[in-house]
């Protein structure tokens, strides 16, 4: 190629280069990333977040917290928060969110409260959520376009009344034991157990989260899913197999 041929491509290149890189919905080729264990997000620590996923998601009733085609189903705070996995199906829902936003995805999660278990404490409740009803084998992974950017793979049993926790990945995953905190559930709340009265209860729960940082703005699609199987004889009543898919797609602006 001669040299005023090669000189037009590299031109030719530069051009569509700078059209791409500036179209307004692009998607982004930046890296996702996560808010560490030492983090507090947005100024909130850890526990808080919990306690206010529980009563955001406890104020939904079946209907809303069920999926619908091309809907949306989050709380739209500084840190939005995602369904969790006890979702049925492979849902697939469209969201539009700000650059200033993170998103808080729930990968499998329990709680007890002192209507379950009268005079316990916070502490005592929050062993009741992680050693009665988050046994299991559990597998979990999160991907943010196509790109992994989570995993979790544990499995939890009581063996001769001692819980045995081993933990094969545990990567960008954050793993939260609460403080007792207050819990509103609704007269509707999908939440409120049968023969339960509505109310607020001192509660206690565990589970696994991926809280991401800010997405640039673009089109994004956030997945993730769960597998949990029991892990033998010993596993709770509260633990049965069970999978799901989530999918979000979110226009960020």
């Amino acid at each position: 190629m001669s040299p005023n041929g090669i000189l037009l491509f590299a031109t030719v290149l530069f051009m569509v280069y700078s059209i791409l890189s500036t179209f307004p919905m692009t998607r982004s080729v930046y890296g996702t990333e996560v808010f560490t264990k030492e983090e507090s997000p947005f100024g909130i620590s850890y526990n808080d977040w919990f306690s206010k996923y529980w009563n955001w998601t406890a104020s939904l009733n079946m209907d809303e917290f069920t999926p619908k085609p091309g809907g949306c189903v989050f709380d739209n705070s500084s840190m939005v928060m995602l369904i969790d996995t006890t979702v049925q199906g492979s849902p697939q829902m469209v969201c539009d969110i700000s650059s200033e936003q993170g998103v808080m995805i729930p990968l499998w999660i329990a709680w007890c409260d002192n209507h379950e278990k009268p005079n316990y404490t916070g502490e005592q409740l929050t062993k009741c959520a992680r050693e009665q009803y988050n046994l299991g084998n559990i597998g979990s992974e999160v991907t943010v376009d196509g790109q992994r950017v989570a995993d979790l793979d544990v499995r939890m049993s009581l063996e001769s009344g001692k819980l045995n926790y081993k933990i094969n990945s545990l990567d960008n995953v954050t793993e939260i034991s609460s403080k007792g905190f207050n819990l509103t559930l609704p007269p509707d709340s999908r939440l409120l157990p049968s023969g339960t009265p509505p109310g607020t209860w001192l509660a206690g729960a565990h589970g696994w989260f991926v809280f991401l940082k800010p997405l640039p703005p673009g089109e994004h699609t956030v997945f993730y899913n769960v597998r949990v199987t029991p892990t033998g004889a010993l596993t709770s009543p509260g633990t049965s197999p069970h999978a799901s898919d989530v999918a979000y797609d979110l226009h960020v602006k």
